[in-house]
């Protein structure tokens, strides 16, 4: 089936179509969990470019009548849920969210808004798709994730927020380098750009060019990569803070410094990747432990690359410490790319150690 994977214009077929994808989810329905390539992505986000703005949202027939209480309502736990999610993983509260999108956000939907009112909801709405859409990504569940993103990117587009639609493509560009579809991680990256405009914050356009490089990195194109992290890195410098949208609150200069040092990383520029790796972690919080455990792998690869074993592995033992907790099949999926790097190093007693501390993760 293909639920949840078009473009649509219309802000019915919207509403119905997010009702119908939270209800399968609730009831696990099997096609959801099917695998979906990023060529299937190609037209929904053309469709999406192209788009005239949408209409003001009319609010249906509905007696109910939503206010700026309901959309602060949906909008904190959006806040509750994120925070879970950041700190214990996507497979934590994944299931809790989903309820809440179909008992609490579908009735606001359906209901009667002033257009300002129906914008905000529409807008909240489409952050609170994408995150339950990046926590299965989380947990490997890839073909939903997809199904979660196209559809935020519907709600986004209701709301006539495109930097927040660019929002969606660039949480689909990081889902497609994780799976190494990196062309078509770059190619989502620059429609998020594109589609945005002018319309985009600085901050936002930095964190669209930080997914640019990512991509770029991956394929190995270090010239393009370091041109679009010096202009992540000049666009973020720009930013105010006070033109800033609530949901690119999370990129701040931990997160970039973050993504310069994955990728460096992908370049195997090992100084590099230390560098910021190392900045990053001193200027993140201890309230996104996930983000730190990336970037502690992300740490211990620049020393496995820089021939440095013992330190390596010390630092990834600091990152399975960690991730003991988190509920997150990437966060297993770093480790084992890590421990995967170790067959190039022999037999050393740093090794071991670090594999004996890892091997329930490893094995899980």
């Amino acid at each position: 089936m293909t639920l949840a994977l078009t473009f649509s214009e219309s802000r019915d077929v919207t509403i119905q179509t997010s009702r119908m994808l939270w209800t399968e989810d609730l009831k696990r329905s099997e096609f959801l969990r099917m695998a979906v390539s990023a060529g299937s992505l190609t037209t929904p986000l053309a469709r999406w470019l192209i788009s005239p703005p949408a209409d003001p949202p009319y609010g249906t027939g509905s007696s109910r009548r939503v206010g700026a209480d309901d959309v602060a309502a949906v909008r904190a736990t959006l806040h509750m849920f994120e925070s879970l999610d950041h700190q214990f993983g996507g497979g934590h509260a994944r299931s809790a969210a989903v309820q809440y999108l179909s008992d609490a956000v579908t009735p606001l939907l359906h209901a009667r808004y002033t257009d300002a009112i129906g914008r905000e909801l529409f807008s909240v709405a489409a952050q609170f798709t994408y995150k339950t859409g990046a926590m299965a990504y989380d947990v490997g569940m890839h073909g939903l994730a997809r199904r979660y993103f196209v559809q935020a990117l519907n709600l986004a587009h209701a709301s006539g927020d495109r930097p927040l639609g660019g929002k969606v493509l660039a949480l689909m560009s990081h889902q497609a380098n994780y799976l190494g579809e990196y062309q078509e991680a770059v190619d989502l990256a620059r429609a998020a750009a594109l589609g945005a405009g002018s319309e985009a914050t600085s901050r936002t356009r930095a964190m669209y060019a930080a997914m640019e490089a990512r991509g770029l990195a991956s394929i190995g194109d270090k010239r393009a990569c370091l041109r679009m992290m010096k202009q992540a890195d000049a666009s973020f410098a720009q930013a105010s803070g006070d033109d800033e949208p609530d949901w690119i609150e999370y990129f701040d200069q931990a997160e970039l410094q973050d993504e310069l040092a994955h990728c460096f990383t992908s370049l195997r520029a090992p100084r590099d990747a230390e560098n910021h790796a190392n900045l990053a972690l001193s200027q993140s919080s201890d309230l996104h432990p996930r983000s730190r455990t990336f970037c502690r792998v992300s740490l211990a690869t620049s020393y496995l690359d820089a021939g440095d074993v013992p330190r390596a592995c010390d630092t990834a033992i600091e990152a399975v410490t960690a991730a003991g907790r988190i509920k997150s099949a990437r966060i297993r999926n770093y480790v084992r790319v890590f421990d995967r790097r170790l067959n190039e190093f022999g037999s050393q007693r740093s090794i071991t150690e670090f594999r004996e501390r890892a091997g329930t993760l490893l094995a899980s």
